[in-house]
């Protein structure tokens, strides 16, 4: 397998080129290390149906329940909403990759915002279901022998499938994490808390135990300890997709060509046809 592997265009704005957004590469998001882009595209349409499944049985069962205008405010559901988005997103370029005769339109002929999107998209969804399952299971799970079936799995789907469905993204994609990203995901993980309060103000409680404020000192640890797991998640991943990488270096799968030798070899694939043609 030979990728070209050619980054997005340079921006202008110097923001975007310290974050890193242009040096997205989308060739990396629709093709694998381990397995054809065709089977890839075969995993991604399993993960995305079942992540679909999951989230409109979560949205029907919540309102039928009658809670469903608190079902924004759990930073467990928005990171099922944003794990869902990605994974829709990806499959749809995926489909054009493939349909397109592996030409990459559907990325480039977009506009830059919606690939810097995706790729910060892709930055928040490797974080936040890690951080997901570690602190519900940690911190918020609790036994409840009157919980339905179709609750409990619910419930593990959100707090513990997710984390493999976006396993899986990280292992058969080729996309590369970029270290300033995680100032991102931090004002991202800042601007929740900040919904939290709205909440508390508007509905009168507490997303979550661990944020309510009458906690005292130990309610400011729990935010700074909370925080600095979000930072953790973020080198934990980027240590994954090192192992992801050097593991296909040295298994010989990481096979990258330039553009010149791309072009050359079409060029005499070209020729060779035509002097057989002759």
């Amino acid at each position: 397998m030979v990728y070209v592997d050619e980054p997005l265009k340079p921006s202008r704005y110097a923001i975007i080129r310290w974050f890193g957004f242009d040096k997205f590469i989308p060739e990396a998001a629709v093709t694998s290390h381990w397995v054809s882009t065709e089977v890839f595209l075969v995993i991604r349409t399993i993960v995305t149906l079942y992540s679909t499944i999951v989230l409109w049985t979560n949205i029907g069962s919540t309102a039928h329940n009658g809670a469903f205008q608190q079902f924004f405010a759990f930073f467990t559901n928005l990171t099922f909403i944003g794990l869902h988005a990605y994974l829709v997103t990806a499959l749809y370029h995926h489909v054009r990759y493939i349909l397109g005769k592996k030409q990459l339109e559907s990325f480039i002929n977009q506009p830059s915002i919606l690939n810097y999107l995706y790729y910060y998209l892709y930055h928040t969804i490797l974080v936040f279901n890690i951080i997901t399952p570690v602190v519900y299971w940690s911190l918020l799970a609790g036994g409840d022998n009157n919980v339905t079936a179709m609750a409990v799995w619910l419930n593990v789907s959100v707090h513990g499938v997710s984390f493999f469905l976006m396993m899986s993204e990280m292992i058969f994609c080729r996309i590369k994490m970029q270290i300033n990203m995680v100032l991102l995901v931090f004002i991202n993980v800042v601007l929740y808390m900040f919904l939290s309060f709205i909440v508390h103000a508007s509905a009168g409680f507490w997303v979550y135990p661990f944020l309510d404020w009458d906690q005292g000192a130990v309610a400011a640890g729990l935010y700074i300890g909370v925080a600095a797991c979000f930072i953790v998640a973020f080198f934990i991943q980027m240590l994954f997709h090192f192992i992801r990488d050097w593991i296909a270096k040295v298994t010989g799968r990481n096979s990258v060509a330039n553009k010149e030798q791309i072009q050359l070899q079409h060029s005499e694939m070209s020729e060779h046809r035509d002097l057989e043609a002759a």
